[in-house]
């Protein structure tokens, strides 16, 4: 381990050991990879904390809850469909830090929903900021402060590389363009979010983990995943176990308000606030999109 991580490590187990009231963290996608790792990493600096995991495979939830202490729970839920995050948001009765880490690794076309949204869109961006939307009153009351975390990519985003004739590419599909509407969207929806007077006391964060050995290669295909495992195995990356520090370590910084960190969870500094009518134009086509009448 080296030394920088070490000292973070040190660092998120004092803070989150002393938060009084002990926090109550969802991390949804805490079933596998890095989302895991950061459920299993907060339960050991701070035993005491509530860590409700959302994701859809119960048995691997069976074998970390034990792990997670006393205080653990799994809520099963397909959290690529908006009724579903719906549904499962309402079991859940207080929020300090959500977590998102829900992911699909695919070269796959548009893939339509049963809600007729991307698979890909719905996991990586909408599915997400719905779950913000919904939780919100209780990030708000949160006596140490509601903390969002997004991990995408807090680097790449380029709204100038929108289509904003079609933002839920329904017509002009490609991965390159799933991609940025992705983490654009997150950069952009974000600075909607901390703009809002009422969200004063939440801070939120979008991360780029960088090159991480998760299991998320599995579902590429086989001309695409051996070469990738082979990365792998030859130590391209980090373990999740390390990169679950550095992005705790980017949602405790104290900065308030919208944030972008790398993948050591410091803040990129070359990120300047986005324009106006852009922050605008995706918060109403999201809040469209997400509104239960889609």
């Amino acid at each position: 381990m080296s030394s920088t991580l070490r000292t973070i490590t040190a660092a998120n187990a004092r803070i989150l050991s002393a938060l009084n009231p002990p926090p109550k963290v969802v991390v949804v996608g805490g079933t596998s990879g890095i989302g895991q790792a950061i459920a299993l990493a907060i339960a050991q600096h701070c035993p005491s904390a509530s860590i409700t995991i959302i994701g859809r495979n119960e048995s691997a939830a069976n074998t970390i809850l034990p792990k997670l202490g006393p205080n653990s729970k799994f809520l099963r839920a397909d959290v690529s469909l908006l009724s579903e995050v719906r549904a499962v948001t309402q079991k859940i009765s207080a929020v300090d830090m959500l977590i998102m880490s829900q992911g699909v690794l695919t070269i796959a076309g548009r893939t339509p929903t049963a809600e007729n949204i991307d698979y890909k869109l719905a996991l990586h961006y909408y599915g997400r900021t719905l779950f913000v939307q919904e939780l919100l009153p209780l990030l708000r009351s949160s006596p140490n402060g509601g903390k969002v975390l997004f991990i995408l990519d807090s680097k790449n985003g380029n709204p100038s590389k929108v289509n904003w004739n079609d933002m839920a590419l329904e017509t002009t599909y490609s991965l390159a363009s799933a991609a940025n509407h992705a983490i654009s969207f997150t950069d952009l929806v974000i600075q909607h979010f901390a703009s809002q007077p009422e969200n004063a006391n939440v801070t939120f964060t979008h991360a780029y983990p960088g090159g991480v050995r998760t299991t998320l290669v599995d579902n590429l295909p086989f001309y695409l995943r051996i070469p990738a495992k082979g990365l792998l195995a030859m130590g391209v990356g980090i373990s999740p176990e390390e990169c679950a520090e550095y992005m705790i370590h980017g949602i405790l910084g104290t900065d308030k308000g919208w944030r972008c960190v790398n993948e050591k969870g410091e803040n990129i500094s070359k990120k300047k606030p986005a324009q106006e009518e852009w922050i605008t134009k995706v918060w109403e086509h999201t809040s469209q999109m997400i509104s239960s009448k889609h």
